[in-house]
Formats: C-alpha cells, sequence, structure tokens
C-alpha cells in the first residue's frame, strides 16, 4: 500500500508567491503555517479527489485550490507520494495579475513544476527527520538500561536499525555498552554517518562517560555486523 500524500510547497512558490523565506532543513516546509499550506495539508492525503481541475493547463493535469480570494496550483508528483503547491495567488477576475493568468505564465515559461532543487530539500527534510527519530528511540533505549542494570535491552530504532544497549554497575565505576548494526533489517546498509551521529549522541547524552571502540560483548555473542562501543563513568 502506498503511504498517503502529503503537500508542500516548491521553493519558488513558498518565496516568490506565499513571500516566505526559506526556513533551515530543521523544519518541513509542508508543516508550515499558513492559511493556503494548511488547506493543502487537508486536501493532499486524497487529491486530486474533490479539486478541480485548472483548464487553462492541458499537461501536466494541476488542480486548483482556494483559500478565500486566493488559489493554488496543485501537481501530484505520483513516486514521491507529494502533493506540490506549485503557485499561488489572489484571484481578480479580468485583471492581468489574475491568479489563472499568473499559472499560465509559469507553465509557458517552464517555471510551474517543481525542480531538483525542491527533490533535494524534500530527500535533506526526510534525512533529518529520520537521524532525529533513530535519535529519540537510542537514547530512549539507553535510559531504559541506565533504569535496569544488568539487563540486556534490544530494539529496532524506528523498527529499522538493530540496536542493543546494557549497563553493568560495579564498585566505583559504571560501564555503558552500546552495541550498533551497520545492516537495517530490510538487509539494507546503514551508512557509517547514520551510525557516528547516533554514537555522537550517546556519548553527549552520558557527557560524563569515556567511551571507547569494543570488538567484544561483556554477556558473549557478537553479531558481524554490529559495532560497539562502551563508555565508563565513575562515581
Amino acid at each position: 500500500m502506498l503511504p498517503a500524500r502529503r503537500g508542500r510547497p516548491t521553493l519558488r512558490c513558498l518565496t516568490s508567491d506565499l513571500g516566505i523565506p526559506v526556513p533551515g532543513l530543521d523544519v518541513d516546509l509542508g508543516d508550515l503555517d499558513y492559511p493556503i499550506l494548511n488547506e493543502l495539508r487537508r486536501v493532499a492525503p486524497t487529491s486530486p479527489k474533490g479539486q478541480k481541475r485548472i483548464l487553462s493547463i492541458d499537461n501536466p493535469l494541476v488542480y486548483r485550490i482556494r483559500v478565500s480570494s486566493h488559489r493554488g496550483a496543485t501537481w501530484i508528483d505520483e513516486a514521491a507520494q507529494v502533493v506540490w503547491l506549485c503557485a499561488a495567488r489572489r484571484r481578480e477576475e479580468g485583471s492581468d495579475s489574475d491568479a489563472y493568468a499568473w499559472f499560465a505564465e509559469l507553465h509557458v515559461r517552464g517555471h510551474l513544476l517543481p525542480t531538483a532543487d525542491d527533490a533535494l530539500r524534500d530527500r535533506a527534510e526526510a534525512a533529518i527527520r529520520r537521524q532525529r527519530e533513530l535519535t529519540r528511540d537510542l537514547l530512549a533505549l539507553l535510559d531504559k538500561a541506565l533504569a535496569t542494570p544488568g539487563e540486556e535491552q534490544s530494539q529496532d530504532l524506528c523498527s529499522w536499525a538493530p540496536c542493543r544497549a546494557l549497563v553493568i554497575r560495579g564498585e566505583g565505576a559504571e560501564e555503558i555498552w552500546c552495541a550498533l548494526s551497520t545492516c537495517a533489517v530490510d538487509d539494507t546498509f546503514i551508512q557509517p554517518q547514520v551510525r557516528d551521529l547516533l554514537f555522537a549522541a550517546l556519548e553527549a547524552h552520558v557527557a560524563t562517560a569515556l567511551f571507547e571502540v569494543r570488538a567484544d560483548w561483556p554477556t558473549g555473542h557478537l553479531d558481524w555486523a554490529e559495532i560497539v562501543k562502551l563508555g565508563i563513568r565513575y562515581d
């Protein structure tokens, strides 16, 4: 089953039509709070159901959304399951600056549809979201291990990256073990950069510990795909 369609504006539409500066990569453009973007989010999951075609553009199929006197032109990227807000403008019947005249002009100039920069921005946002979610799951797993010393805790971070953690407490010191796999549950390779960022977050979370890379696991078997770090925290 395909994921639900999501809506987002093109960079050109965001800056030129809506007058919104491009935010940092930690902000999902599809989540920005703006009237026509709120409407885009509402219709995107079932688009183009309930929308009317913009008949002045024969190909590709472009559909309208409306908020008060404003109109927007949307196009569905079937491969990415994204409903793009390609253009937006106030509706002024009979005026040269009418919204539909603007949409047609952009189409003729080849500036209506999303560009490679839009796709790149979307992928970058997705990578940052995934890293943030992986980090959240890793730190939650670590906190669970810290709360249950001597009990190994394991989880597939984001249901994707196998990880396990173990805390061993002794006299005057605490061992914090963490193993991250290089192989995801779907048999894809987990990039070293992703793993390095996770280990960095781990070390920052227990900043008083001193960490080193290990090639063993204290309770026995170490899988060939696992990378292990041990942190020692002294009382």
